[in-house]
């Protein structure tokens, strides 16, 4: 089987690192580099886990260190969300390897030309990374054979009423990624919020006692405490959905539209305008899922925890 090589752009955060060992684990996938961006959390603090988690689980993969939004001030989520180091419960021991000698964008950029026409960027937090690559290596716009985006939101925010965290925390940089002619998948809130993963779900897959059913246990279970149990309806695994969206496309339902996103409205910077009903006339250039099969996503993650000792 001839593997996809890609590089994961990401923001580490619970749902990126079950989205890292996915795609590590993932027989089709071959896991080239690392970057990070300020997303979750600051960049220091993302680059950290992320350089933990290939350390601890024995990704051999390249991390690099990222960068903060183009136009507008940082702003990591609350802690309450993720956790103060954004891996929920988890702990896991300080990497002692050292990170790339090369930033996000740099190390992006020497993937995609060693992979020309094949490289496929998985981004799972904001876009800056990408946005600057596609900026300053404006070659690069021709090499690059898809990128698959967890962002968006055509019907349900989760950060503001319209819009979805990610493209939020950078919508310029998200204007620029999709405007860019590459190929995009994007895996919004639309898919996201139809697909929740109940902790019945989670026990029946973490109950083998191995270490990466514990880790994904303590990053999915938080909060899941006696002041914020854990969700009877369930959690949305966001970052895990676009992994799963890589491996296997054919779990999702898809819609071909014309996406752009908004950079100047007062209560809708950073919305993912998807015209549905091809109002502006313009050709399609983002494949967005609606719809997940459910049981095949669980799947994938059974997998990850037999790939992975």
């Amino acid at each position: 089987m001839k593997k996809i090589p890609i590089v994961m752009d990401c923001d580490p955060g619970t749902d990126d690192a079950l989205a890292m060992l996915m795609v590590h684990a993932a027989k089709n996938i071959d896991l080239r580099a690392v970057t990070t961006v300020a997303g979750n959390l600051n960049r220091e603090v993302t680059a950290q886990n992320a350089l933990d988690i290939t350390e601890y689980f024995g990704i051999p993969a390249p991390v690099a260190k990222g960068s903060y939004p183009i136009m507008k001030k940082f702003e990591a989520l609350d802690i309450s969300v993720m956790g103060e180091g954004g891996l929920g419960n988890a702990a896991l021991p300080k990497a002692q390897g050292e990170f790339s000698p090369y930033n996000s964008v740099e190390l992006l950029h020497r993937e995609v030309q060693k992979a020309a026409g094949e490289i496929v960027i998985l981004a799972t937090g904001p876009l800056t990374n990408v946005a600057l690559l596609l900026s300053v290596y404006l070659e690069d716009r021709e090499l690059i054979r898809e990128i698959v985006i967890m962002g968006g939101a055509v019907y349900y925010g989760n950060h503001t009423p319209r819009t979805e965290f990610n493209i939020y925390t950078d919508a310029e940089a998200a204007k620029i990624v999709f405007q860019s002619g590459i190929p995009i998948k994007m895996i919004g809130t639309d898919v996201t919020y139809r697909t929740p993963v109940t902790r019945k779900d989670l026990d029946c897959l973490l109950s083998d006692g191995k270490r990466v059913s514990k880790f994904i246990g303590d990053l999915m279970f938080y909060p899941g405490d006696g002041e914020r149990p854990f969700p009877e309806e369930g959690i949305y695994i966001w970052d895990g959905l676009a992994a799963a969206a890589l491996i296997c496309p054919e779990c999702m339902e898809w819609k071909h539209v014309y996406v752009d996103v908004e950079t100047k409205g007062e209560l809708t910077y950073g919305e993912t305008v998807a015209d549905m009903d091809h109002y502006l006339k313009q050709p399609p250039n983002v494949h967005i899922a609606f719809g997940c099969d459910k049981e095949k996503f669980i799947g994938i993650i059974q997998k990850t925890i037999s790939a992975i000792d």
